[in-house]
């Protein structure tokens, strides 16, 4: 089944928004990171530039996902598209030099704001714009896009600089949210959504997610195994870069590139799947993704060939991208409509915990510049993955027994 006009009329202004306000955040986040750098105290103002993001969003995801659930969607993303895109135009005109630390913190805690308000319902509006069975496609194009942006976009965002200057840059990234925010105000909502009637405190709205989680079991199945599995991720992240150069003085730059290659072939695999994959598939796609990491180390032992772990690298890419797209087009297709907005701010706060936390928790315990901390991370996933898909099964096999007695 392919798109209709309609669906592909949105399709195309969803991930062209999407690929210019990527590029807009890379070149944003490239120019105030190489300002910063160059302060006499630049590595503890890049620490809050970096830290005041997670913070925010921490307390601000749920209203995001309130909103999602009570207002229209897509009010909400090009309202924010368009508020972000000002703030950096202002930021790059009026702010003089001596005030410039404090507004580039202060601007990067509102974008933060914003982008908190706008994920959850720039996820939910997908069911608005296509059919269920198209999400998944539609996914694959942005993670396709994503990763394209991922690696052309660095490289985009140094030559703007170096040739425009820092303002200009500034004023150009206001220009890329700007057009995308426009862009999504054109978008053709297919399928409305019915805000809810009843008046309900906050509060009351976020607990009402939760009890609607946990009568779903296979959704809250789903959404604490990925959590889980960010948080190993977050160990990857951390022991790349140092563990990198125990296979090659140059490793890491590999590396980099084949997770990229990895990452855009998962978008484009996911693309080929016509219809939505079950659940059970998302835990046996990180129980194959724990396989090349394990073997990653033992394998260059063996061949001193750096061929064989740029090779492991791309498929766990590959197999962590197919991810990610499955996860999300899951959430999107099971979740109820009504509490989708509330859903994926869980999700993020939930990936915005845990990531931090896998970072200490992983440099506590391994030493990061052993090669075989591969292994360990990778049997890790297996395991994991084994053992959410038997839990998964359990809860199964309990649904349909109960099913059976009533």
């Amino acid at each position: 089944m392919k798109l209709n006009e309609r669906e592909l009329a949105n399709t195309v202004k969803l991930v062209t928004s999407n690929g210019i306000s990527k590029l807009g955040d890379i070149l944003f986040d490239y120019v105030n990171s190489v300002w910063l750098s160059k302060l006499g105290n630049g590595s503890f103002w890049m620490a809050v530039y970096q830290s005041s993001e997670t913070i925010v969003s921490v307390f601000v995801n749920f209203i995001g996902g309130i909103l999602s659930d009570t207002k229209q969607r897509k009010s909400i993303i090009w309202i924010c598209d368009i508020i972000a895109g000002l703030l950096c135009i202002a930021l790059a005109v009026f702010v003089p030099s001596i005030w410039l630390l404090y507004a580039i913190i202060a601007v990067n805690i509102a974008l933060s704001v914003l982008s908190s308000i706008r994920d959850p319902a720039y996820k939910a509006v997908f069911g608005e714009i296509v059919r269920k069975e198209q999400i998944g496609r539609v996914n694959s194009l942005l993670e396709s896009c994503k990763q394209t942006i991922k690696v052309a976009g660095p490289v985009l965002a140094m030559v703007i600089a170096k040739f425009v200057g820092s303002k200009m840059a500034l004023l150009l990234d206001g220009l890329t949210f700007i057009i995308s925010g426009l862009l999504i105000r054109q978008l053709d909502i297919l399928f409305e959504t019915e805000p809810p009637v009843a008046k309900q405190s906050n509060f009351s709205k976020i607990k009402d997610a939760f009890k609607y989680l946990l009568a779903e079991k296979n959704i809250l199945i789903v959404i604490v195994f990925a959590s889980v599995i960010n948080f190993i991720l977050a160990g990857y992240e951390l022991i790349l870069p140092f563990a990198s150069f125990a296979f090659s003085k140059n490793a890491y730059a590999f590396f980099l590139t084949a997770e990229s290659v990895g990452g855009l072939l998962g978008a484009v695999a996911s693309n080929l799947i016509q219809k939505e994959l079950s659940s059970k598939y998302l835990f046996w796609i990180i129980d194959v993704a724990g396989l090349p990491l394990a073997v990653m180390s033992s394998l260059y032992q063996v061949s001193h060939w750096l061929f064989g772990p740029i090779i492991c690298i791309t498929l766990f890419n590959f197999c962590v991208s197919f991810f990610n797209i499955q996860f999300m087009t899951y959430i999107q297709t099971n979740a109820d409509m009504t509490y989708i907005g509330r859903v994926f701010s869980i999700v993020f706060t939930a990936a915005i915990i845990f990531v931090p936390l896998g970072s200490f928790f992983f440099q506590f315990v391994m030493d990061v510049k052993d090669s075989v901390d591969y292994l360990w991370l990778g049997g890790l996933l297996t395991f994991v993955a084994g053992l959410a898909s038997v839990i998964y099964s359990l809860n199964q096999r309990r649904a349909e027994l109960d099913g059976d007695e009533l």
